[in-house]
């Protein structure tokens, strides 16, 4: 059976939760065991696989973050969610993105495919 939308939509309350947390265990109970990761969209590299994606979210949610979900939309299994993350690397620096995450779900629920759109233009 399918997710409902509102499940596919629990989807970015629960990573948003998981980044300002420091939560890795939240972030990858949302993935699939063969998803994928692309963050940014045409950075390089794509991260295949549950472990490769748990080395990716590991590294970021060791940073102290602050995120606020803007907006989200469900179309299908598909979840397009703009954001914004606040990283914080000391006392007095940080750095500021604005995010779209397109998430697609899988029949069971699980995050099978993410890509990160933002370039650094959207840094401040």
């Amino acid at each position: 059976m399918s997710p409902t939308p509102e499940q596919i939509r629990a989807t970015a309350d629960a990573y948003i939760a998981g980044l300002a947390a420091g939560d890795l265990e939240t972030i990858m109970d949302l993935y699939a065991e063969d998803a994928t990761v692309e963050d940014p969209v045409g950075g390089g590299t794509v991260h295949e696989g549950k472990a490769a994606v748990r080395e990716f979210y590991a590294t970021v949610t060791a940073l102290k973050i602050d995120a606020t979900l803007h907006e989200a939309r469900v179309c299908g299994n598909d979840l397009l969610f703009h954001f914004e993350i606040t990283t914080h690397f000391d006392e007095t620096s940080s750095a500021t993105i604005d995010v779209w995450d397109l998430m697609t779900h899988n029949e069971e629920g699980k995050v099978s495919s993410m890509r990160a759109y933002w370039t650094p233009e959207n840094m401040s």
